[in-house]
């Protein structure tokens, strides 16, 4: 092949390369034309989409306008008003800065630009033709200015066959639409599509009534407000109850400065604030914004600026964990059974079948088991009131004999591991939002279910409690309490357990020894293809330990080799749990119930289990009455 000579692209055959860049979809169109409209000061946006936008993308607003001896530099490359040094590159306040998105547009589509300032009397057009660009003209027109794009990619062919189906492309836009218009409270926002109006957003004093007015139906009784501050760093928005988390992340909204951002800090610090508390793969929906100083954050980090980088990533990582953590451990997040049956029950014959299963149940039921006499231990005092009920029943409960065989006569073994000498530590005794208000009193009835399920009559109406969730919730706890303290106490085998290993599993051990040391397991290689296991956990007595090995091993050469010391540490915490838990049809006597209920109250994130799968879900008698068809009597 014959050598080319060097020589300078064309004007035109750049911007087609930078929208290739930039412009990926209609979407894209719309989401630089509407950034140009928020950085405009208009407070109103109108979006016009014809076929999915793949026809045409409209944006009009009311902002300040551009003067007509600007207009050709609108569609010029790297031509600006929001940046004029080297030094405002390094502290951008706009939405858009690098002047390149008209003129990409305009290159790859049949684009026209209308606009009139306040001070003149009549408005200006410009139309750029694939590249080719008119001159300014005088037209009529509102103050503000008018973006019309049309046939997208009608010069590229190559790209526009990569365009998807009109609602394809339609939910595209509306969702990104929504994104920009989440931050912006004080501007309104009408999308329409076809000439159909399809969303309407009008402008709110308040940020909170835009947040909940941009999401779903359903989202909006099940969240909690955040907002907190570290100097120059504030955080405000909204989080979902763990029990809205979905499958995907689509309802999650970060912002940095009002620009919408995919962050990993971020994200990851949201997902490690809700650990424990939604199941693996769902997504807890989250509108999040963090304002910091513009200086603190590079925007121009990707082409589409959806992508930011922080001079103090940890600052933000350490502020966004602990708020939203903070605000689900101050708050009940036991879901109520019956909003959850309505979401997932429509048909009228299933919610008869739904209301006949409880009916049956209540007149089937057998009667409670008397608590029995309390001892001179446990004795209430007159006027004990029910923060101190729990508090007594809970160290009584520390050190009752719990049986974990289906035939109660066997040896009783402690469901939980003794009490340290002295008084509870404040993890332990400190009241939970989320426990005082719904504990049910000292004398609260309790039967098991199926041998799985523990229903407790309340103030409120009844709980139904998953007993091997709230028990491995319990477990983890302590382990990780008792992790934090200090080494957990061991118990030395005289002879060792030993079991197969594959190389990568020895690898593996190696990885995790000085983790599993601090948890009271020694285990060590003893071969090309062997492992010994020398010592145990104390509290985990009742666990194999060569089988408890190898499932960690085996589940670590798929899951665990990517994961931080810190989230590998909750995944074994997790799996010693959920192995030591009782399980479902494990029969449970009526102390071994109350001891279990008892330690309900004061754990942190009773609600859910390790994994993210709620222990207890609410029937109000409101509810009831409801299913019943007694409301109104």
């Amino acid at each position: 092949m014959s050598r080319s000579p060097i020589h300078q692209l064309s004007q035109s055959l750049v911007n087609r390369i930078a929208a290739g860049e930039v412009i990926e979809r209609p979407a894209s169109v719309a989401k630089e034309l509407i950034d140009n409209a928020i950085d405009a000061g208009c407070t109103r946006i109108e979006i016009d989409v014809e076929d999915g936008g793949r026809a045409m993308v409209r944006v009009v607003d009311d902002g300040h306008g551009i003067p007509p001896e600007e207009l050709p530099l609108a569609f010029a490359a790297h031509a600006t008003s929001k940046l004029t040094s080297d030094e405002d590159l390094f502290r951008i306040r706009t939405m858009g800065f690098r002047g390149e998105a008209l003129a990409s547009i305009g290159s790859v589509s049949q684009s026209r630009v209308l606009s009139r300032t306040p001070g003149s009397d009549a408005a200006y057009e410009i139309v750029n033709h694939g590249g080719d660009i008119s001159v300014p003209r005088a037209t009529s027109g509102n103050v503000g200015t008018t973006v019309e794009v049309r046939n997208l990619f009608f010069n590229t062919p190559a790209r526009r066959k990569f365009v998807k189906g009109t609602q394809t492309e339609f939910g595209h836009i509306a969702e990104m639409a929504v994104r920009l218009a989440l931050p912006q409270p004080q501007i309104a926002f009408r999308l329409s599509h076809n000439g159909r109006l399809v969303r309407e957003l009008p402008a709110v004093e308040s940020p909170r009534q835009r947040w909940l007015a941009a999401w779903p139906e359903e989202l909006r009784h099940e969240h909690l407000p955040v907002e907190s501050r570290d100097g120059d760093v504030r955080v405000r928005g909204l989080i979902a109850l763990p029990s809205a988390a979905t499958p995907t992340a689509k309802h999650q909204h970060l912002y940095v400065n009002n620009r919408p951002v995919r962050d990993r800090f971020i994200g990851h610090a949201l997902r490690e604030a809700y650990r424990g508390l939604v199941e693996p793969g769902r997504h807890p929906p989250a509108i999040l914004l963090i304002d910091v100083p513009p200086d603190t954050v590079d925007v121009n980090v990707h082409p589409t600026k959806s992508e930011v980088r922080f001079a103090d990533s940890s600052r933000i990582y350490g502020l966004i964990h602990s708020t939203v953590r903070q605000v689900l451990l101050g708050n009940d997040l036991t879901p109520t059974a019956v909003a959850t049956a309505d979401r997932a029950i429509d048909a009228p014959g299933e919610r008869d079948t739904m209301q006949q299963k409880l009916a049956d149940f209540f007149r089937t039921a057998p009667a409670a088991t008397p608590l029995p006499p309390m001892s001179s231990a446990t004795a209430l005092p007159a006027g004990t009131d029910t923060e101190a009920a729990i508090r007594l029943a809970a160290a009584a409960a520390m050190t009752t004999p719990f049986a974990l065989h289906s035939d109660p006569s066997q040896r009783p073994i402690d469901f939980a591991a003794p009490p340290p000498a002295g008084p509870l530590p404040d993890s332990l005794t400190a009241p939970r939002a989320d426990a005082i208000d719904h504990a049910p009193s000292a004398i609260a009835k309790a039967i098991q279910l199926h041998n799985s399920y523990l229903v407790v009559e309340s103030d409120e109406g009844m709980l139904v409690i998953d007993q091997h969730a709230l028990h491995e919730r319990i477990l983890y706890e302590d382990l990780l309490a008792k992790f934090t303290a200090g080494p957990l106490e061991s118990q030395r085998m005289l002879i060792p357990q030993t079991l197969r290993a594959s190389p990568q599993q020895l690898d593996l051990l190696e990885q995790l020894s000085p983790m599993l040391a601090k948890l009271g397991i020694d285990a060590a290689a003893m071969g090309p293809d062997t492992i010994g296991v020398t010592a145990f956990p104390s509290f985990l007595d009742r666990l194999d330990p060569a089988a408890f090995m190898q499932g960690l091993l085996e589940r670590g050469e798929q899951e665990l080799l990517d994961l931080t010391h810190e989230e590998l540490l909750h995944e074994v915490l997790d799996m010693m749990a959920c192995k030591a838990a009782i399980k479902a049809g494990d029969v449970l006597t009526q102390p071994e119930i109350d001891a279990l209920l008892a330690r309900r109250h004061l754990v942190e994130r009773s609600s859910n289990c390790p994994h993210g799968r709620p222990t207890t879900l609410r029937l109000s008698l409101k509810d009831l009455e409801k299913q019943f068809k007694r409301t109104g009597f």
